[in-house]
């Protein structure tokens, strides 16, 4: 698990860019076109981290995050929202429990960094649930 990063965006140049950024800070990127796609890779691969897209079809982000806490396999994976929107506190209280922060387009190298270190603990254990389930708004720019 502790290596792989879940990419799921529509848009394939930004799955390219994520991919690169990714490799360069030694993350595996598992990079999926759609949410349908995702939510059958995960019955294979278990990330790290989701990175989700808010805005995509044929779900977008949202009902991507209802499926996945319908799964109680996958409702431990931490996930941030990255999108090209600023996404209000109020669009996403209701999941406030189900993300870890929101990441917004274009993105760095920096700023992928800096927002995989405070949601990806170095040592895992040493932090309960509560912990990992803060929301930060982590906001590129």
């Amino acid at each position: 698990m502790g290596n792989k990063i879940m990419v799921v965006d529509d848009d394939l140049p930004t799955l390219e860019v994520m991919e690169l950024l990714l490799r360069r800070i030694n993350r595996e990127p598992l990079l999926v076109h759609n949410g349908w796609d995702a939510l059958r890779m995960l019955k294979k691969e278990k990330p790290a981290l989701i990175i989700l897209d808010v805005m995509m079809s044929p779900i977008d982000g949202w009902q991507f995050l209802e499926e996945l806490k319908r799964n109680e396999g996958f409702r431990d994976i931490p996930v941030l929202l990255f999108t090209a929107k600023h996404v209000w506190p109020e669009e996403y209280s209701r999941y406030a429990d189900d993300i870890v922060g929101v990441l917004e387009k274009p993105i760095s190298l920096a700023e992928l960094k800096s927002a995989l270190e405070r949601v990806l603990p170095r040592d895992a254990s040493s932090h309960t649930d509560d912990e990992r389930r803060h929301t930060p708004q982590i906001r590129s720019g």
